[in-house]
């Protein structure tokens, strides 16, 4: 192992171009390179290359890392913006924390203040027209705008935001450093690349109609240009290969064949907290006289598990929204997804919005027709999402086609997250499967991702017990369990 981070940091310090010492580069090299996984080496190297480019990997390959990574080393001493979708900023902030831990971040949500103090600050698309004029006078090191195919209508007022953003911030500060991350295939409509080549100050980037004429097969129309086709494709996959580096699970995932990430998100405050509250009064008023029955504590340890059953559901359908924007992110970027959930109203309001590009099996789908959806998804491309009950459509199912599996909320039970996970890696599949768990985070959700994920000797007990380790636990565990303090 130690020699194979020798030979990768190696790339790096040839990179870095300290002078004085070499010794220090290649420590310096070495300390980028620690935790990478190598296609991420060779992605941070890429960006440290170049003050502005384009990272197009396939979803899961790690491009926030890479990001991070090398923005440690282009703009060192700060100010960085990350303009992104509202459903990855929280995304953002923790991984900031793991790779630079001692760096300070703001996350702007709504309203609320833009601080040039903070090292990072992480905003989203949304609400990035309300911030414009504070963000415009920030000399900013680096911007990054991450799943920038959100930028891709040139007309869009996203997109003039960007513009105005990035040439504002170059003309106060000279070496600014430029990423754009996006996972979507971008080459099929040429006209989408065309603001990430602008913002990446590409020479294709300075004339739309030039480009439109040359890349998107472009007619003039009875009602103006149409852009929507692609000519010369070859040229342009060539004219892309100094400023964009894309690569596929295929062909670098060094990994294992599954992968689980937690996706923490926000929700709105006091989500869920009116059962918390009453969890809490019962826990505070039971009845300790030797008198009480064993019925009595009975109905008052149901009332308890009722109204955690209650914010978990609360959590659920408040999450909907998020599960939807990483689901249609990933319909995008070519792959099929499975979504599972413990509730039927989040399971029928994706349903609702995703029409007919979903599939739906619940504990109300008859047996016979559950094949049949199954072989819609398996084979019919036009059917893009599979949306189930986590103990409905978790065993005995085949989703092979699925690259992507998404929990809206957790379940109580380890092992019905595994058995869910493997319906999509199983005997057929060839690619690598990602997990992604979403968790609201300041929640009961936030214990119970602590839960599942540490307490590996709880964990092993509930393989034969199913939920009834909830029951057991202690009003003492019970009331740690729900406290948000630590969480908030």
């Amino acid at each position: 192992m130690a020699d194979t981070l020798d030979s990768q940091a190696g790339a790096f310090a040839q990179l870095l171009k300290l002078s004085g010492d070499p010794d220090a580069a290649f420590r310096s090299a070495v300390a980028l390179a620690d935790g990478l996984f190598p296609h991420q080496i060779e992605g941070v190297a890429f960006l440290v290359g170049r003050r502005r480019a384009i990272l197009a990997d396939d979803m899961g390959l790690g491009k926030t890392r890479q990001s991070i990574v090398s923005l440690r080393h282009l703009a060192p001493g700060g100010p960085r913006l990350v303009v992104c979708p509202a459903w990855v900023k929280r995304n953002w902030a923790r991984e900031i924390a793991v790779v630079a831990a001692d760096s300070s971040v703001l996350v702007i949500e709504g309203t609320g203040p833009v601080s040039p103090a903070a090292e990072w600050i992480v905003i989203n698309y949304d609400i990035l027209g309300r911030h414009a004029e504070n963000l415009l006078r920030v000399p900013w090191a680096a911007l990054v705008f991450d799943e920038a195919h959100y930028l891709k209508n040139h007309n869009s007022e996203r997109s003039k935001l960007a513009r105005q953003l990035t040439l504002a911030a170059a003309a106060a500060t000279p070496g600014l450093a430029v990423q754009l991350l996006t996972g979507t295939p971008l080459t099929s409509r040429p006209r989408d690349l065309f603001v990430l080549l602008q913002l990446a100050a590409h020479p294709l980037g300075r004339s739309f109609l030039s480009f439109a004429k040359r890349y998107c097969a472009a007619e003039k129309g009875e009602y103006g240009w149409k852009t929507g086709g692609a000519s010369n494709v070859e040229e342009l996959t060539v004219q892309l290969h100094g400023v964009m580096l894309r690569r596929s699970k295929d062909d670098v995932l060094a990994l294992p064949p599954k992968l689980r990430t937690w996706l923490p998100v926000a929700v709105a405050p006091g989500t869920g907290a009116r059962a918390i509250k009453k969890v809490f009064e019962l826990l505070a008023g039971k009845d300790t006289r030797p008198s009480q029955s064993r019925d009595v504590e009975l109905r008052r340890r149901g009332k308890l598990l009722a109204f955690l059953v209650e914010a978990r559901q609360a959590l659920a359908v408040a999450k909907v929204t998020s599960t939807l924007d990483f689901v249609k992110g990933a319909i995008d970027q070519g792959e099929k997804v499975i979504v599972f959930s413990c509730f039927d109203d989040p399971i029928q309001k994706l349903a609702g919005e995703l029409s007919s590009t979903a599939v739906v099996v619940t504990g109300k789908t008859p047996g016979p027709m559950r094949q049949p959806l199954v072989d819609r998804f398996q084979t019919d491309p036009e059917v893009r999402v599979f949306i189930a009950n986590i103990i409905a459509g978790g065993t005995g199912l085949n989703l092979t086609a699925a690259t992507q599996v998404v929990f809206n909320d957790l379940d109580w039970v380890p092992t019905n997250h595994w058995q869910a996970e493997d319906r999509a890696y199983r005997i057929g599949q060839d690619r690598p499967v990602q997990v992604h768990r979403l968790v609201a985070e300041g929640t009961l959700e936030d214990r119970i991702a602590a839960l599942l994920e540490t307490k590996r000797e709880l964990a092993d007990a509930v393989i034969g017990s199913g939920e009834g380790w909830i029951a057991e636990l202690s009003d003492a565990e019970l009331a740690e369990l729900v406290s948000l303090r630590a969480a908030s």
